[in-house]
Formats: C-alpha cells, sequence, structure tokens
C-alpha cells in the first residue's frame, strides 16, 4: 500500500471550495481523491446502482454454493425432465 507522507495546500474562494466539495461528493469520493484524479489527469466515473447490483451477485453466489454443498454431500435430489420436452 502505497504511503501518501506529503501535502499540498492550495488557496481558493469559497465558492470554489464548495464547488470542489460538491464535485467530490456527487463522484462519492472523498475529498483527497477526487483531487488527486482530477490532478493527475485520471478519469471519474460515477457508476449508480452498483451496490445493488453487488448485493443481489452476493446472494446468487450464497445460493450457488449452497447447491453446490448439497451436491457435493449427496443431498440434492434431482429430476430429469429431459423425456418430458419430447412428448406430446
Amino acid at each position: 500500500m502505497r504511503r501518501r507522507n506529503t501535502t499540498i495546500a492550495i488557496r481558493c474562494t469559497e465558492e470554489e471550495s464548495r464547488r470542489i466539495h460538491e464535485l467530490a461528493e456527487r463522484h462519492g469520493l472523498k475529498l483527497n481523491d477526487f483531487v488527486m484524479r482530477c490532478a493527475l489527469g485520471k478519469k471519474i466515473v460515477v457508476a449508480n446502482g452498483v451496490d445493488e447490483i453487488v448485493r443481489q451477485q452476493k446472494a446468487i453466489g450464497r445460493n450457488l454454493k449452497q447447491i453446490a454443498t448439497l451436491a457435493n454431500s449427496g443431498r440434492l435430489i434431482t429430476v430429469n425432465f429431459h423425456p418430458l420436452f419430447y412428448e406430446h
């Protein structure tokens, strides 16, 4: 992990300060991270709804793990529906 041990101080107006803080908040970043990314020309992307997607993916992963555990322990009963597809 990199160590940030140098401070850079800048002067700005209250309006500029307010706008910078608002932009950092809007992007969901800490002020330090926002200013560093802007100053170093890094792309800032806002991805709304990612938390919900991550939550759902974790739930799917938990379900898959439960199914795998049951299958590996021989407690999962499966039914072969393949013959039913061809019945008229």
